[in-house]
């Protein structure tokens, strides 16, 4: 008798489009970006239920998110672009059934992404530009606090630009990168979007980039190196730039 297929475990999941892109969601960051508003109270209304609980906020111990990006991309397959917030749970190891939130990108499919490691948002590589996406933290609903909308700011050095097969922050979240279908290259510093290498048509598609920084104390400062990779070359520039601390 043939063996069935086992079925998937809780931290595996399905939510009906192909992702391209995931990462982990700096939670305490993000809400302090998003500081939770107390309502005024009414010295007219008096409060009679003394035993009336505070609304429920995130446990950011036993709970983390998750942030994807995917979709089916121009045309009409029917499948929606999209990005996805989702909750786990570390003490079950289990993924949310159903997004926190579902939020589409109409005809334009996120197909890399990168989250800020302050707290500030996630940057979505679009067909012909990057769009930013903003943590939003809503009153409390079932236990839940964290959201995400589409946010106001454009970021005009990276409109039509075209598609972006690597985008990333460094690690404090001081400069991005991305490498292009096209063999572009930019690096600028974040959030004054100030240019620090700027290289266009110099290699083949930029696959994937990487910072490093090493610290100087004698000199009180910083060197960021970046590294790229092609379809067949792997790319060093050191140093980049030198911060000072």
């Amino acid at each position: 008798m043939a063996r069935g297929r086992d079925p998937d475990p809780p931290c595996c999941q399905k939510y009906g489009v192909p992702l391209y892109g995931a990462a982990w969601v700096p939670v305490k960051e993000a809400l302090k970006q998003n500081p939770k508003e107390e309502p005024e109270q009414d010295s007219d209304k008096v409060t009679t239920d003394e035993g009336s609980s505070p609304p429920p906020s995130v446990d950011t111990t036993s709970k983390g998110y998750l942030v994807c990006a995917g979709g089916g991309g121009e045309g009409h397959s029917g499948i929606p672009n999209a990005l996805l917030l989702l909750d786990f749970d570390f003490a079950s190891n289990s993924l949310s059934q159903i997004p926190v939130t579902k939020l589409n990108t109409g005809d334009d499919l996120p197909y890399r992404m990168a989250v800020h490691p302050g707290g500030e948002g996630v940057i979505c590589s679009l067909p012909k530009s990057c769009r930013w996406f903003e943590w939003d933290a809503p009153e409390c609903t079932e236990g839940s606090r964290l959201g995400l909308k589409s946010s106001e700011k454009v970021i005009t050095q990276l409109e039509g630009i075209g598609q972006q097969l690597a985008v990333t922050f460094n690690r404090e979240g001081s400069l991005i990168a991305m490498g292009g279908e096209d063999g572009y290259l930019r690096v600028f510093k974040w959030p004054s979007m100030e240019a620090i290498l700027d290289k266009a048509d110099a290699y083949a598609a930029v696959k994937d980039l990487g910072f490093r920084f090493i610290k100087c104390s004698v000199l009180n400062r910083t060197s960021a190196h970046l590294i790229g990779v092609t379809q067949v070359k792997i790319l060093v520039f050191s140093p980049l730039i030198y911060l000072v601390h």
